[in-house]
């Protein structure tokens, strides 16, 4: 099970956001279906965290990137996010939806989970994805809940 070093907070460095990014890109950290896709997290702050992924490896039978892909790139961003900002405590989904855009047949996709809101129990993301053009591809919204206890 991942453990951060550090919670995320707006008081954390960008050494302590680039540290972090090391440890969630170590093979273990992200789970058996981000690490299948290829999820690569390359930005974190306090507001918002970004990943990519290869559509190689994750199309769908029409050439197309999976849009189950989208869900779960935008997923893994704003829950691992969502750990981290809540102090390390289990965070689990309670809501998602999404809008697809746009094709991908090739090339890298990257997602950017902003926080929307953050309270004590709830943290909410909008997550767009876009292909190396920078065109939008679709947005995910997640909402994620803060429990009470702690990672076993």
């Amino acid at each position: 099970m991942f453990r951060p070093d550090a919670s995320l907070t707006a008081e954390t460095t960008e050494e302590q956001c680039r540290q972090l990014l090391g440890q969630l890109n170590a093979p273990d950290a992200v789970g058996d279906l981000a690490a299948k896709m290829g999820i690569e997290f390359t930005e974190l702050t306090h507001d918002h965290v970004m990943g990519t992924t290869p559509v190689a490896g994750n199309t769908q039978p029409m050439g197309l990137f999976h849009g189950g892909g989208h869900v779960v790139l935008a997923e893994s961003l704003a829950s691992m996010h969502s750990f981290l900002i809540s102090g390390g405590k289990n965070v689990v989904g309670v809501d998602l939806n999404a809008t697809h855009l746009r094709a991908a047949r090739d090339g890298t996709v990257t997602g950017r989970a902003e926080v929307l809101h953050q309270g004590r129990t709830i943290v909410s993301h909008e997550v767009k994805m876009t292909d190396a053009a920078g065109r939008l591809l679709s947005i995910v919204r997640i909402t994620n809940m803060i429990l009470k206890t702690e990672p076993k």
